[in-house]
């Protein structure tokens, strides 16, 4: 049975037209390998980008890897979707466009990608490619603190102290602040500790 589901799973790549009507559908094994070349598609379509873009060569195709990046991004690929969104922030082999890299940025960010996340959240808080919004910079910043990534502790940290985007809350800046020193945030580790005077002298301790 195994061996069946395999050969139907290669009978799927190329040579479809051989097939009987209905059988590749028919065949589990072979929807996931399909499944599975589909994930493969932007994967590959972004590897090639990133290897263009970075080919150092008399004649790099960058128009050619910036259709491959647009491509993967478009089919969902966030680490495409991610350096997309970089490219057009910075102008790089691209017209420069802010409101472009939020859309890229977000749509990242919203399959988890940290660096996104931070990069949106930065986009967020300066005013830059959309409106001004602490709070949602401030939602932005928490997920990737959530995520682990130390400089966002320390802001989301930042913004409970001072009330920028959140209510104020020196339980919640203590707990960020920490988070960031345990990865050797120096500064977090300061900042904490005069968070702890404060709460210390609000509560009479």
């Amino acid at each position: 049975m195994a061996d069946n589901d395999a050969m139907a799973a290669v009978d799927c790549l190329a040579p479809l037209r051989r097939l009987a009507p209905g059988r590749c559908l028919a065949s589990i094994g072979c929807l996931a390998f399909l499944a599975f070349l589909a994930f493969l598609a932007p994967l590959a379509a972004y590897n090639a980008a990133v290897i263009r873009l970075n080919d150092e060569s008399a004649e790099p195709a960058e128009r050619e890897a910036v259709d491959l990046l647009m491509q993967s991004a478009k089919a969902g690929f966030g680490m495409a979707q991610h350096m997309l969104a970089t490219l057009y922030e910075r102008g790089q082999f691209l017209s420069p466009s802010q409101p472009l890299a939020v859309h890229w940025y977000r749509l990242a960010a919203e399959q988890g990608d940290a660096a996104a996340q931070l990069s949106l959240a930065t986009q967020y808080y300066l005013g830059r490619g959309t409106q001004q919004d602490y709070r949602e910079a401030a939602r932005w910043y928490e997920h990737a603190a959530e995520a682990g990534d130390a400089g966002a502790q320390y802001i989301v940290a930042s913004m409970y102290e001072q009330g920028l985007g959140v209510k104020p809350d020196l339980d919640q800046a203590l707990v960020w602040y920490n988070a960031a020193a345990r990865q050797g945030d120096v500064a977090a580790e300061l900042k904490a500790r005069e968070v702890v005077a404060r709460l210390g002298a609000e509560r009479g301790q």
